[in-house]
């Protein structure tokens, strides 16, 4: 009896090394053939549905599928919000001066995912129930732990992919694991098996719902291996894209176009400008503000001293002064009050506002800011609010037009308010988000601005600002172009020093690229100003280089032909204003585009 007992033992064993051998190998050999391009994806929020899943174990179970995702050759992982946060403490701490030169974190070089997983924990059976039978004595990363009696876990996760750029749920699906004393209901272990039990889920550790997790996060993986769309699936590596982000079809690398350093690709044959320098512009798809060409105020507190008065404003109550937050120069507000910018009281039929606030991170209470849009006789007659980091309401004339709640929270570092208006519309934003659309306004005439703050009293969360720009909305690019032969635009930004193309010129780029492609014949030369900041040599340089970004951008993401455009810096040599005042050097620093 014991021979017989022994010789089956030992025909179950042999036999399950031979079952996993041959799916280990087979796992091996997918791993090896797979040598295509990589998905961008990160995993959000899975939520606890269950009545036995808590809400920690479900985080976990987020921590292991975002594992999971990384052990796929076919996505690249990207780190989640909360650790976003903390690596957003470290590049400050990189740029704050005590970190040796060199060796810290740039701001800037974080990338972006195009996928959002989400998803909710359904089920959750630990013992779901169970019979006899058994193995027992097999190493746990080959078997798990097996008993001589059958034991039952059951999983369900409801699982969501979403676009990130336009919020669209790409795919939602269901899927179900469940595990046995005799294994699981997915064919082979591999990579599954090496995960760690997150979190709350270590209870489980050497139970049947350790491997029915494990289960889960194979089929979940594989489910979202099928279900990305092919488009998704346009990372090459270093640096390089086959296609711009949700543009599927417009391939770049097969016509001789040149690809892109920070994502964003060439075009067809004969359209290569050059590389592309430009943020990643997938969240301003939809975004419509385009700043005014004209300069009524700006204060960038460049000048400013530390521990002064902000200069270029005026006090109306409260308590102000100038701060330095790493590099930046911000504006500290530590008690609540108003400041009003020293501007001359009048609008223009359109005009923009741009406003600078800081955020200190998830973990403290947001402050509150406020534009207030002030009469003639400098009394409020309406309101852009932003309070606790993701709350907005405008009021005009004692009205509340629009409340909308932002689609995240604001997390740590700088976001911008906007106002963009004529004498009857208005349209704000808080970054790229649009919070208001508001049409048909009457008897509203704003002269002046007022700018609140409401700061929490709260340790280590100061509450701080920075840039203030107001402008006059200028004529549309084709009326400019009809009329004088040129556009000149302060809507393709940049920042100090830098040749990379801002996210937030998305509008602006592709306004250009539509005029280029309506009129096959129109030919420009695109020309880079600065103002007369820093030594002359350095700024003809930089104008040029800004103005081969434009080229290049423009040849790469719209196709255009390079050699329908023309590149020249001027640097400061050709102002439009004067370099004495904040406004006129704001005013200098632009693009123009040339009819050729």
């Amino acid at each position: 009896m014991r021979h017989s007992c022994l010789l089956r033992i030992v025909f179950w064993s042999v036999a399950v090394v031979f079952i996993f051998s041959s799916l280990a190998t087979a796992d091996a050999k997918d791993n090896l053939t797979y040598q295509g391009n990589k998905a961008r994806i990160t995993v959000g929020t899975i939520k606890a549905k269950a009545d036995e899943c808590s809400s920690d174990m479900a985080a976990g179970i987020g921590e292991m599928l975002s594992t999971a995702l990384a052990q796929s050759d076919k996505f690249i992982v990207l780190a989640g919000q909360e650790d976003v946060a903390e690596l957003a403490e470290e590049i400050e701490l990189g740029q704050s001066g005590y970190v040796e030169e060199g060796r810290g974190p740039d701001e800037g070089l974080m990338e972006g995912a195009d996928i959002l997983v989400t998803g909710a924990v359904t089920s959750f059976e630990p013992e779901a129930g169970g019979g006899g039978g058994g193995l027992g004595g097999l190493k746990k990363k080959a078997f798990g732990k097996v008993g001589l009696e059958t034991k039952t876990a059951e999983l369900g996760l409801d699982l969501k992919l979403i676009d990130i750029r336009t919020r669209r749920i790409i795919k939602a699906t269901s899927i179900e694991a469940k595990s046995t004393s005799w294994g699981t209901d997915v064919a082979g272990g591999g990579w599954g098996e090496e995960i760690a039990m997150a979190g709350e889920m270590g209870v489980y550790s050497n139970e049947q719902m350790e491997k029915a997790v494990r289960a889960l996060l194979v089929k979940t993986v594989k489910a979202i291996e099928k279900e990305v769309p092919a488009e998704y699936y346009r990372y090459q590596g270093k640096g390089q894209y086959t296609q711009e982000y949700g543009a599927a079809g417009k391939t770049a690398a097969g016509s001789g176009g040149a690809k892109g350093e920070e994502g964003i690709s060439g075009g067809g044959a004969g359209t290569s400008g050059g590389p592309v320098k430009a943020e990643s512009m997938a969240l301003y798809t939809k975004y419509d503000f385009i700043p005014g060409d004209k300069t009524i105020f700006y204060d960038d507190l460049s000048g400013e001293e530390v521990g002064e008065f902000p200069s270029r404003w005026r006090l109306v109550d409260g308590v102000f002064e100038i701060a330095k937050k790493g590099d930046l120069t911000l504006v500290l507000c530590s008690d609540e009050g108003k400041l009003r910018p020293k501007m001359t009281p009048g609008l223009p039929d359109r005009y923009t506002v741009e406003w600078e606030v800081y955020n200190n991170g998830n973990d403290l209470k947001p402050h509150w800011y406020f534009i207030r849009f002030l009469d003639a006789n400098e009394q409020e007659i309406g309101e852009f609010a932003l309070t606790d980091g993701h709350w907005t309401k405008i009021t005009i004339l004692d009205k509340d037009k629009a409340e909308k709640e932002l689609s995240s929270k604001l997390g740590r570092g700088i976001h911008t308010m906007r106002i963009m208006a004529t004498k009857t519309t208005m349209k704000c934003y808080v970054d790229n988000e649009r919070v208001a659309n508001i049409p048909d306004i009457e008897y509203f005439e704003p002269a002046s601005f007022e700018i609140r703050c409401d700061p929490w009293d709260e340790k280590g969360n100061p509450m701080l600002f920075g840039k203030f720009r107001v402008a006059e909305g200028g004529k549309t690019m084709r009326q400019q172009l009809d009329e004088t032969g040129k556009i000149i635009t302060h809507g393709i930004l940049f920042d100090s020093g830098s040749d990379v193309i801002k996210g937030e010129s998305y509008k602006t780029l592709t306004e250009i690229g539509q005029l280029l492609t309506d009129d096959p014949n129109l030919r420009l030369s695109i020309q880079g100003h600065t103002d007369s900041d820093g030594d002359e040599a350095s700024n003809q340089d930089l104008s040029q280089r800004r103005a081969a970004s434009v080229k290049a951008y423009l040849a790469g993401n719209h196709q255009i032909d390079a050699a329908r455009l023309e590149v020249v810096g001027f640097g400061e040599t050709k102002p439009i204003d004067v370099n004495t005042s904040p406004e006129g050097k704001a005013n200098n620093r632009r693009v123009e585009l040339v009819k050729l």
